[in-house]
Order: structure tokens, then C-alpha cells, then sequence
């Protein structure tokens, strides 16, 4: 029951993040993309879901699912991630080779490893469709669950427990704003935890 409570109070934690963060970044993207996310999602819930929110209709959003992952890989909620060497091994970057002795204590900055130029375009900016079609090969450098995006979560791994949980109820989180309003606008502030964000306006589903 202790790790369960542990589990749950650090998940909590990080949605406190995580779905300010998204909604930071949705908001900022302006009315285009808010059109773009109402019509796909409402559209894939008609077509597949017979008026619900299935887990078919969701695998044909493509766009809220990048929009998700983007939030992810530009904000990741939870950024420091450390761990001890079990053994020795070497890291590699993109132009050099450390080697990690067993017993060391490691630190990582994710954004370092998020927002890499030589990994992205346009890594500082918020690009929606960043994972669409042939940008999905790049799920791999998404790394906000202390590992890759593409691995699952294992007993020999140090990735996120929730790791699929997290991201189903982000998809889940853009679905239900999307099928109530059209468009909105935000004010953005600044915390400890993350992004304030402030609704300034809401202009509901039209259809």
C-alpha cells in the first residue's frame, strides 16, 4: 500500500504539470490549430466511436496524438531524472564517449536530451504536428518517461510506471476540451510547478 501511495502522489504530481503545460501550448497555438483538433476529433468519435470516446476513434487522431507527445517532448513534466549505475558501461552523445563506472550516480537534464537541435527542427518551438506520418520516427527522442517514447515499461528499466496511463488520460484530457468548446484563449503565468494558465476566453462547440 506504501508503494501504491508513492506511485499515485508522484502521478498526481506530474499531472499537476502536465496538463497545464498542454493546455499552455495548445492555447498559445492560436485558433488554427484548435479548428484543426475540433474537426479531427469529432469527426474520428462520429466515424469510429458511434458518438463515443473509443480507443479505435482515438487511433484516428492522429494530430491530437502528436499534439500530446509534443507537449511531452518540449515540456516534460517531471524534467531532473537520476539513477546509480548497476554495472559499468559507456554513454555516447553526439560527439563524445563518457565512460560510467559501477556504483556512480548519474543526473540528467530531459530538456537537454528533448529540445536537441540535431534531433529536432525548430526544437524550441511548439510544432503540432511535429509526429504526424513520417514524424512518428521521431517517438524515439521523446524521453519524459525516463526513456524512450517507443519502449515499454519493464521491471529491468527505470521508466515510468504510468507511462501509458499518462498519456491516454492527456489524449483523453485535449478530446473532452475539444468536444466542448471551439476555441479559447489563455494567459500564461509561471510557478514552481510549471505553467499558470488562465482562461481569458471560451467559445463553445458550435456544432
Amino acid at each position: 500500500m506504501k508503494i501504491l501511495g508513492l506511485v499515485g502522489e508522484s502521478f498526481l504530481g506530474g499531472v499537476k504539470i502536465l496538463f497545464p503545460n498542454t493546455l499552455k501550448w495548445i492555447g498559445l497555438a492560436g485558433e488554427s490549430l484548435h479548428a484543426q483538433l475540433a474537426e479531427e476529433i469529432r469527426g474520428a468519435i462520429k466515424s469510429y466511436g458511434d458518438g463515443k470516446v473509443t480507443m479505435e476513434a482515438m487511433e484516428q487522431m492522429p494530430l491530437m496524438k502528436s499534439v500530446v507527445y509534443e507537449s511531452l517532448r518540449i515540456d516534460p513534466p517531471v524534467t531532473p531524472q537520476y539513477g546509480k549505475a548497476k554495472s559499468n558501461f559507456t554513454i555516447e552523445s553526439h560527439d563524445a564517449t563518457f565512460e560510467v563506472k559501477k556504483g556512480e550516480m548519474l543526473f540528467g537534464y530531459q530538456p537537454f536530451a528533448t529540445r536537441d537541435p540535431k534531433v529536432f527542427d525548430r526544437p524550441e518551438e511548439f510544432v503540432p504536428d511535429r509526429f504526424v506520418g513520417d514524424g512518428e520516427a521521431l517517438l524515439k527522442y521523446v524521453l519524459w518517461s525516463n526513456g524512450p517514447e517507443t519502449e515499454r515499461t519493464t521491471l529491468e528499466n527505470k521508466q515510468c510506471a504510468g507511462k501509458s496511463f499518462v498519456v491516454l488520460i492527456t489524449r483523453l484530457f485535449v478530446i473532452e476540451l475539444f468536444r466542448r468548446y471551439d476555441s479559447f484563449e489563455v494567459e500564461i503565468g509561471e510557478s514552481a510547478l510549471g505553467a499558470i494558465v488562465t482562461f481569458t476566453s471560451l467559445k463553445r462547440a458550435s456544432t
